[in-house]
């Protein structure tokens, strides 16, 4: 007698097998071409509520495959300027391509900055302009933060703040931990961005803020450490911008879900006929830090 189960399952079977040795037979060779796309101009840089140096780098994207850092570019006229004052800056004598303000500067909440970048990067004796514009938000003001055992996660611990929100009608935050004043949280993955609608009081009463593992020896917090918070106000564009990269960095998930956007910037060509690629973001925030020592 013939099982039912088997009479439909074989034909599909037979199917799958005849399609897994076609693949395996198949051996057409098939030329990737690796070659390098044009040089990708890229403006990253900020302003912010800080007296001190101020930067933007100018760098050329380098390929794929390259192994060496993207080449910085010189020779670049930049500034920085609000309806009220200009900042010029220069570029550094140690490293092509970063062009800081003097140390004196330091931005306002509430203006909106414009930031100009005039050179020749494609080389054919025509300089081009690249424009940018932020708004710098108002910054939570910090009262304490404190450090405890977390309540839900064994062997971490966790950073609590308390202050107040500043009057915004549309706000972000990006919060920094700081052990001794080394950044803990310093790379991309590691930046992390709340819409201020979690804090939805005016009021910021004992908020979570981090969980620290310690049983990685880069979150180990020890007797007398000095822990330091800093939130930051940014901009809803650039918020959005930081998630994207994070996307990108992750990768695809599901593996076969759709081909990843193109992170987006707020760096403007002013030659509309230019054919140079642009990539980066010019941003202005404000912050308040404050600082604790860790006792258990």
């Amino acid at each position: 007698m013939t099982t039912p189960f088997l009479s439909r399952k074989i034909p599909a079977l037979v199917l799958l097998f005849t399609g897994l040795a076609g693949l395996l037979s198949c051996t057409a060779r098939i030329d990737v071409n690796t070659e390098a796309s044009p040089s990708r101009l890229i403006i990253n840089g900020h302003i912010s509520a800080d007296t001190l140096r101020h930067s933007i780098k100018i760098t050329r994207s380098s390929g794929y495959f390259s192994t060496s850092k993207p080449e910085g570019v010189s020779h670049a006229a930049v500034s920085i300027h609000t309806d009220r004052e200009t900042f010029l800056l220069k570029e550094s004598a140690a490293e092509a391509g970063l062009y800081q303000t003097e140390k004196s500067v330091c931005g306002t909440e509430g203006e909106t900055y414009r930031l100009s970048v005039i050179l020749d990067f494609d080389e054919d004796g025509l300089p081009e302009e690249y424009q940018a514009v932020s708004y710098m938000p108002g910054a939570p003001r910090i009262d304490s933060i404190g450090i405890r055992p977390s309540v839900i996660l064994d062997d971490f611990l966790e950073v609590l703040v308390w202050g107040y929100m500043p009057e915004e009608k549309e706000n972000y935050l990006s919060f920094h931990l700081y052990r001794n004043y080394e950044l803990v949280n310093d790379s991309l993955q590691g930046f992390f961005i709340i819409d201020d609608l979690y804090m939805n009081k005016k009021e910021i009463t004992g908020v979570s803020c981090f969980y620290l593992d310690q049983t990685e020896d880069k979150n180990l917090l020890r007797q007398g450490d000095l822990i330091t918070m800093r939130i930051d106000g940014i901009t809803k564009e650039y918020a959005t911008f930081i998630n994207d990269a994070q996307a990108e960095l992750r990768g695809s998930d599901p593996i076969f879900s759709g081909p990843p956007a193109n992170v987006g910037t707020n760096i403007v060509s002013k030659n509309p006929s230019a054919h140079i690629q642009v990539s980066g973001f010019f941003t202005a925030f404000s912050g308040n830090k404050k600082t604790t020592v860790y006792r258990y």
